[in-house]
């Protein structure tokens, strides 16, 4: 039997799960202290949930709200209090008498701004260009392949003709998981997860990533989620609570408070959100005028482009110009053509050869290296730190910016010691040097791919989502800052975001895409 939750989203009704004692609580923390990597995150943390609850956990610290997720599901260390999962108790009994090993963890699934790809090996070895190669990308499951290898602990409602309908995979089933856009990936995240009928779902920022139609629907995926059983726990921003969440708390200073008023709730985030003021001296010396583009007439100009895998067009007869010192908006939904469209500038996809496009006022296909391609241009994407190897320390992260490579595999000089010193200390990453890529967090990430990105002077700054996923405070550091490079230097910049507000006030021009077309 079916119910209509909203518009064409349908979840049955009468499913159960395991029976469980309605005195019971759901899931319990008290009075713990929380450890992660050695220092004390949480302390004196106390947070109860009863059955049937969903929350919003909102708050100052991008990083600190993810810690709380990854403290529920036993990422880190439980120094001092106590946590207890009753909703796992049932499940791990039975579990026990049928002699199998068990956790309370194969009842909750995690959905994290962080996702790794793995080939058809199960090696996780792919490289950012791959992704545009029609022949080497065959090596990644298709979405419809990497859904039926979903491992299920537990039977419920949600399977793959369900996850698919919910989330608007249907047109997705046979592409390759390393084609997917930011946002095409997230919605798979979320599915992957539901898959897996857990007693709860956790899911880090949502929205993030998702365009403006998906947004406008996910209040009907997730009562669709909560009716079918599902007890969620999400971090969300001030503006972004969901109606259909049942409570709400805000998380700041290693504790956690209840917040009764939804209106107090963007005020509260506000008022935590220290006044971002940036310091022009720490880039003195560091940002120089390129001299490539005092020469060039023209940064892009595509004419009539087209790009097909198959029958499948991403982009149809785009034409598009772009000229020196301009700030361009790139807009369009997810797997719009935008991701495409970049990776045409990036010199990254091969089709770019069998279309009409000159780069700094050369046509590609008339020798062109793609290290001359690359070399006037900085990079930064929502998911670039994932094609990163992952012995890859912070530093040399910044400094494979002065190379053009997926990382540093040559030993640096002097000079290039201190510059990649100078852009460490200048984001506040100094600390962070020797730590690998993958042990920081999504804001500290994102500052040492700008680095990386700016370390060389370019001509061209491409920004692919590059905030998606910060706290406020640290979206407004990354814009403000933006904003400065932009006023100091001759940058030309390429700009792509689905929030209005991260979008920096030096932007002049738009392109819109739809369906790999241009709206004019």
């Amino acid at each position: 039997m079916y119910q209509q939750i909203h518009s064409d989203i349908f979840v049955h009704i009468g499913v159960n799960g395991y029976s469980m004692k309605k005195e019971e609580v759901f899931f319990t923390i008290n009075d713990a202290t929380i450890q992660s990597f050695g220092k004390t995150v949480f302390k004196g943390l106390s947070f109860t949930v009863e059955n049937g609850e969903s929350w919003a956990i909102i708050g100052q610290s991008g990083k600190e709200r993810t810690l709380f997720l990854e403290t529920i599901l036993g990422r880190t260390s439980l120094v001092d209090g106590r946590i207890s999962w009753p909703f796992a108790r049932e499940y791990q009994e039975r579990q026990r008498k049928l002699g199998l090993i068990n956790s309370y963890r194969d009842l909750i699934a995690l959905v994290s701004q962080k996702y790794t790809f793995r080939n058809k090996s199960s090696q996780q070895n792919f490289y950012y260009q791959q992704r545009f190669n029609s022949a080497e990308s065959e090596d990644t499951a298709t979405v419809d392949a990497f859904l039926r290898s979903v491992e299920i602990k537990r039977k419920g409602l949600w399977d793959i003709a369900e996850v698919v309908h919910l989330f608007g995979l249907e047109k997705l089933r046979n592409k390759s998981l390393i084609k997917l856009s930011n946002g095409e990936t997230r919605k798979l995240a979320m599915a992957e997860a539901l898959m897996k009928n857990p007693k709860l779902l956790l899911i880090d920022m949502p929205l993030v990533g998702l365009d403006a139609q998906t947004r406008e629907r996910f209040e009907g995926i997730l009562m669709a989620i909560q009716e079918s059983g599902i007890q969620i726990i999400m971090t969300s921003s001030a503006n972004e609570v969901p109606l259909s969440v049942d409570k709400i708390a805000w998380i700041g200073g290693g504790r956690l408070s209840i917040v009764d008023d939804r209106d107090s709730l963007i005020p509260l985030e506000n008022e935590s959100n220290s006044q971002f003021y940036l310091k022009p001296e720490v880039f003195q010396g560091l940002l120089k005028r390129n001299s490539l583009a005092n020469s060039t007439r023209v940064i892009i100009n595509m004419h009539d482009v087209t790009v097909k895998y198959g029958d499948k067009k991403l982009l149809d007869n785009v034409s598009w110009k772009v000229l020196p010192g301009e700030k361009w908006l790139i807009k369009g939904h997810n797997g719009a053509g935008k991701s495409t469209l970049i990776s045409l500038v990036l010199g990254e996809n091969p089709q770019a050869y069998a279309n009409d496009i000159v780069l700094f006022d050369k046509k590609r296909g008339t020798g062109e290296s793609i290290w001359d391609i690359k070399r006037p241009i900085g990079f930064v994407s929502a998911e670039l730190a994932r094609y990163f190897p992952v012995n890859q320390t912070c530093k040399k992260v910044v400094a494979s910016g002065l190379f053009d490579t997926m990382g540093l595999f040559k030993k640096l000089n002097k000079d290039q010691e201190i510059l990649v010193n100078r852009w460490m200390e200048a984001f506040q990453l100094s600390h962070l040097s020797e730590l690998r890529l993958t042990q920081i967090s999504l804001e500290e990430q994102r500052f040492c791919l700008l680095a990386r990105a700016m370390i060389k002077s370019p001509t061209l700054l491409v920004l692919d989502e590059a905030s998606q996923g910060m706290d406020e405070e640290q979206r407004n550091r990354f814009k403000a800052t933006i904003e400065y490079f932009c006023d100091e230097t001759d940058l030309t910049m390429l700009f792509i975001s689905h929030y209005e507000e991260d979008i920096p006030k030096n932007i002049n021009k738009t392109i819109e895409l739809a369906l790999g077309k241009t709206i004019q």
